[in-house]
């Protein structure tokens, strides 16, 4: 099987690379300067060049620090088309979503599939994951699939943004673990990641669109005491507002129905795996990033752009949203 894997030098492409090297697969992870996906010319000669059957869609625009640049979505229609323009009828390609197509806004609890296209995503970014998405949905090809993942988290994300591992770091520095709010999310290993798509890599489905999400979700309150748990060291943890979030989860009883039983990992073990590879790396850890808590201002951002709405006295209140999305 050859598999090309394209985003190899992000988090998700990277974990995903070493892994199926490690089970001896025929691996192509082409860097930036190797493939440009936004040039059809380059995409078209790199296809003729090399024998592909399988097209793992992990690359998209990166951001600069916690926002995407202004051409991120054309950037990402490009890098798709380029690709499902080139690919011959023997291809599958599977591409990697995001649950942020239902659209941060009116998020709710579980959503399924079929909430798809409800409402359509503010921000570039994901609203190239829509489009893409729902190109797959409506094009009538088998060989196109898209994982809809949401929380996910695993060895080489970036600590200084991303919660797990942020709070991992902030344990093993001996800082304090500082929640803006409690929030209940779904995060997926990134190692029970590469199992489902080692099962779509190698079988057909039913299907075309898949909420790729664990069963049971879990709050970050829960996240730092395990963290805290599988730690030599008890840190402080705080919570800055009151409450429970927007919770951000998906249903995934179509990929359950799909793979048949699965074992996902528990969040315990995950997040003790993840301690240990921290500790070997601590001393390359960026303790200046983590001391300005780019996470916890990032995470205040977007509770307030969308999530908090000023009544007529200035003072926060919860957006009425919620009882729209108990509708579905």
């Amino acid at each position: 099987m050859s598999i090309l894997i394209t985003g190899s030098g992000g988090f998700v492409g990277r974990n995903l690379v070493e892994l199926f090297l490690k089970d001896k697969y025929s691996v192509l992870s082409p860097s930036k300067d190797e493939l440009d996906l936004t040039n059809p010319n380059e995409v078209g000669k790199y296809f003729k060049k090399n024998h592909i059957e399988t097209i793992i869609h992990c690359a998209t625009t990166s951001r600069n620090g916690t926002s995407y640049p202004v051409n991120t979505c054309e950037n990402n229609l490009r890098m798709f088309f380029n690709i499902e323009r080139h690919m011959t009828p023997s291809m599958k390609m599977i591409n990697l979503g995001s649950g942020s197509e239902y659209s941060r806004s009116h998020w709710y609890k579980k959503m399924s599939e079929e909430y798809f296209g409800k409402y359509i995503p503010e921000d570039s970014h994901s609203y190239s994951k829509y489009l893409i998405s729902k190109y797959i949905q409506d094009t009538n090809s088998e060989n196109l699939i898209c994982f809809r993942i949401f929380g996910i988290f695993g060895k080489d994300e970036n600590y200084r943004y991303k919660f797990i591992s942020n709070s991992i770091v902030k344990n093993l520095l001996g800082m304090p673990i500082v929640i803006n709010q409690n929030v209940i999310y779904d995060y997926l290993y990134s190692n029970d990641l590469y199992k489902i798509v080692v099962y779509f890599v190698n079988n057909k489905t039913k299907e075309k669109i898949f909420n790729i999400t664990p069963t049971e979700s879990i709050d970050l309150l829960t996240i730092a005491g395990l963290v805290n748990k599988v730690s030599d060291h008890k840190c402080e943890i705080r919570v800055l507002n009151p409450g429970v979030g927007v919770e951000y989860s998906g249903d995934n009883k179509r990929l359950i129905s799909e793979i048949g039983k699965f074992q996902f990992t528990t969040y315990e073990r995950a997040i003790a795996d993840l301690s240990g590879h921290y500790k070997k790396i601590k001393n390359t850890l960026d303790v200046n990033a983590i001391k300005e808590d780019l996470y916890l201002n990032y995470a205040k951002e977007l509770r307030k752009k969308y999530f908090i709405k000023d009544d007529e006295n200035g003072e926060g209140k919860t957006s009425e949203i919620q009882a729209e999305r108990r509708k579905w």
